[in-house]
């Protein structure tokens, strides 16, 4: 990747490669048309399948190439802003390079924009989500702007360019956007690694990749950095090697020292105190007194998607924990659960290990899968005694879920893989699975003990 400064694109040519499905592509093409940037956005998918990103770039001065790309789009483009999603085996940066085009992203021109102001920079294989969340809600206790961003959704570009000097910034870098990361030198103020596990494989190759494309982000720290880790970190010793300033474990033990007691807390699961250790620490870092930062924590309302608990329209106990898109916090989430505890998870197969998730199976009642992920999991659960339901569609699988569902049990959606076998996010398969819990009829009929809860609430 070419360090740019967005200033630098004024009047010259830029080829959006890939709009994306969150409104990124979207918002940094309106960025890019502000600017006053010539912008060319291309993707492999056709107009019927973009709508809503095409409807919020109605109006503008935009050439749009769908249905796949070309070369003479990269003959005619000098910079291209890459999509998170395009991989570095892509032919298309190849031929983008061959033809002396610049190639950056839409994070990378963000940092540029905004380099002076204070940021939190949050990467993991999960709790990265909630952390960032979490870390902009306590922010909001200073005064100015705080602004969210990153693989949370939304462009972070568009979102820093009308920023005053008393912003700051939190962002949520996955490891697709880590990899191709080019900041100037003392950016961020903090880095913060939630959890590092094993995910994208079918991307990274090896976790020893995937693990070295999160600690990019450490490459451009300096002195005045501070790291963020997790006291368990797999390979902790390396990052704090590569760390440039100072580290910081995250240990459950330090909660006092912030005058927090568990009962003060958005939530308690051991697996999760990392992120929430993360965010105090980097709220206190910024600035934040502890007065405000223990008010600010008691009020957290979380975020969708993510262990949300709730009893649906015909009083069926479930979790909604669709984000969930690898085996660890799948395997977290039941290790936490008690009582009667059915499972729903499948997707896209991304070849991760799953032996400890299938260890975790025995926890519950029943095992609901679909899509070639479930099929391998069901076929692991099989060799070890367990009977699970398998079906190729997820809405078949999800239905008998719900169906079947009794007043004693509790459904947890953990779906585990990837949803871009059947949908074009894990959001939307979420929220078509909530809107199954809302119209398909109420299961089994029973008297019987509570329903199974989280052993931390």
């Amino acid at each position: 990747m070419d360090f740019l400064h967005p200033a630098a694109l004024r009047h010259r040519k830029v080829l959006v490669l890939g709009l994306g499905s969150f409104g990124g592509g979207a918002g940094c093409a309106r960025a890019l048309v502000e600017l006053g940037a010539q912008v060319t956005v291309t993707d492999l998918r056709r107009a019927d399948s973009l709508q809503e990103s095409l409807t919020a770039l109605e109006g503008l001065p935009i050439c749009l190439a769908l249905g796949g790309h070309n070369e003479q789009l990269f003959v005619e483009a000098e910079v291209v802003v890459v999509n998170p999603a395009v991989p570095a085996t892509s032919k298309w940066l190849q031929i983008a390079r061959d033809h002396g085009c610049k190639l950056t992203t839409e994070v990378n021109l963000a940092i540029a924009a905004a380099a002076h102001l204070p940021a939190v920079a949050i990467t993991g294989t999960n709790g990265k989500s909630t952390c960032a969340a979490l870390t902009a809600h306590l922010l909001e206790g200073l005064p100015g702007t705080t602004v969210l961003s990153g693989n949370l959704g939304g462009s972070l570009l568009e979102s820093v360019l009308p920023l005053q000097n008393d912003a700051r910034l939190v962002i949520e870098l996955s490891s697709f956007q880590t990899e191709r990361l080019v900041a100037p030198l003392g950016w961020p103020q903090i880095v913060v690694l939630t959890h590092l596990g094993t995910d994208h494989l079918d991307r990274h190759i090896t976790v020893n990749e995937y693990w070295q494309a999160k600690r990019r982000l450490l490459q451009f720290q300096n002195a005045d950095g501070t790291l963020l880790l997790p006291s368990d970190c797999p390979n902790r010793s390396q990052w704090e090697e590569e760390a440039r300033g100072t580290t910081l474990r995250l240990q459950a033990e330090a909660l006092p020292d912030f005058g927090l007691t568990t009962a003060d807390l958005p939530f308690t699961e051991p697996y999760r105190l990392p992120s929430l250790l993360a965010a105090l620490h980097a709220a206190r870092l910024l600035g934040l007194d502890d007065v405000t930062l223990r008010a600010r924590t008691r009020t957290f309302p979380g975020l969708p998607y993510r262990m949300r608990a709730f009893v649906d329209a015909h009083g069926r106990h479930i979790i909604d924990n669709a984000v969930a898109t690898h085996p660890d916090p799948t395997t977290a989430a039941l290790k936490n659960l008690s009582g009667a505890v059915v499972l729903l998870a499948g997707g896209k197969d991304k070849g991760l290990d799953l032996q400890e998730l299938i260890a975790t199976c025995a926890r519950c009642s029943r095992l609901y899968f679909y899509g070639e992920g479930g099929k391998r999991l069901a076929e692991g659960c099989r060799a070890v005694g367990f009977t699970p339901r398998w079906s190729p569609k997820f809405e078949d699988s999800a239905k008998e879920a719900l169906a079947s569902l009794r007043n004693s049990e509790l459904l947890l959606f953990s779906p585990t893989f990837s949803s871009y076998d059947e949908f074009r996010n894990f959001r939307d398969r979420a929220e078509l699975f909530l809107s199954f819990c809302t119209q398909f009829p109420v299961g089994i009929p029973e008297t019987s003990p509570a329903p199974a809860t989280n052993k931390n609430e």
